[in-house]
């Protein structure tokens, strides 16, 4: 796990929507802009999507980030679910000054479904879309 430099991309993260908490191996800085992006496609059972996820509205309100889309990409600083925060394919977060006083820095990515539910997600190859992949760049 490392920390970017201004202006430094990580290589692409192939993200398993099976883990809790896939490592992203990027050490996050406190008050520090990041740009995300992400493309490709996992399943959700028999629901094949983006890293937008699916709108299923009676099934949000069970999801880790409530209300938000079922298997939207989401990213968290350690293990902790109120750092968490929504990615989809693209969007920009500034990490919170708090951040220094973190134990555990590390960012993870995870599908925004059930907790009990990880059991039925599947990556996805090639040659139907995937695998669902997130480049991550340092702003500021």
């Amino acid at each position: 796990m490392h920390p970017l430099a201004i202006d430094e991309t990580s290589s692409a993260i192939e993200v398993d929507p099976r883990n809790l908490y896939h490592p992203g191996d990027i050490e996050i800085t406190p008050n520090a802009r990041y740009r995300f992006a992400a493309s490709g496609k996992w399943k959700d059972s028999w629901i094949t999507c983006g890293p937008e996820g699916w709108w299923g509205w009676l099934l949000q309100k069970r999801n880790r980030l409530p209300g938000r889309r079922v298997f939207l990409l989401c990213g968290v600083v350690g293990k902790d679910e109120k750092r968490a925060f929504p990615i989809g394919s693209a969007c920009e977060w500034s990490a919170p000054p708090e951040v220094a006083e973190w134990s555990d820095r590390q960012l993870y990515f995870f599908a925004n479904d059930w907790p009990d539910k990880y059991g039925n997600n599947h990556p996805l190859g090639p040659e139907k879309g995937g695998p669902l992949r997130v480049v991550v760049t340092r702003l500021s």
